[in-house]
């Protein structure tokens, strides 16, 4: 039988392996699918900021630094990307949440590295009873806030991704019904505003 670590580790890859199908069906338009091959075109890198929560970051991954998304994107996308984890466990979408994103760290980092693309997957941790039953009206106006905080002065937008929140599985501590109600509620928000 299965150990718990094991188990847990087991479900993480195949949460990353979704992740990857989503992000590999996305890469046509990440390589700009419209771009006319005699144009001369810049020759740095094109930059991908990834923006989450332990899902981005590795958590409970044996090597995060080569196994999360964000490191297998840069695998696949090669040297003419530059591809940034920029996830921090446990934090929130919502500004007023118990670890908002957007005071971490991290966050600062991700607007210094001026990215022409961002990868925005968070929202699993605002399903906390602490946050979404208090805050949830604040959730497409901060999901907004975040996606325009990375326009740069001169008024360039990167082009930005959302990504559905990963499952909750029924041995993390936070399925219990009031959570699993949110979590869609928190899904559907996304699709809408996100």
């Amino acid at each position: 039988m299965m150990d718990q670590k094991a188990h847990k580790s087991l479900k993480f890859s195949r949460i990353l392996e979704l992740l990857l199908i989503f992000l590999l069906f996305s890469i046509p338009d990440l390589l700009g699918a419209e771009v006319d091959p005699c144009q001369v075109v810049d020759a740095s890198p094109r930059r991908i900021a990834c923006i989450g929560n332990s899902v981005t970051y590795g958590y409970g991954l044996h090597n995060r630094e080569t196994e999360s998304y964000p490191s297998q994107l840069q695998k696949i996308l090669g040297e003419n990307f530059v591809v940034r984890n920029f996830g921090v466990n446990g934090t929130t979408l919502l500004s007023k949440g118990h670890r908002p994103y957007v005071q971490s760290e991290a966050y600062r980092q991700a607007l210094e590295f001026k990215a022409d693309i961002v990868i925005v997957d968070l929202g699993l941790n605002d399903t906390d009873p602490r946050n979404w039953p208090q805050y949830r009206d604040d959730f497409i106006r901060d999901y907004l806030e975040l996606i325009h905080s990375f326009k740069t002065k001169d008024g360039k937008a990167p082009k930005v991704y959302i990504c559905l929140m990963t499952p909750i599985f029924h041995s993390h501590p936070r399925f219990k019904s009031g959570t699993r109600d949110w979590f869609w509620q928190i899904q559907e928000k996304i699709k809408i505003g996100g």
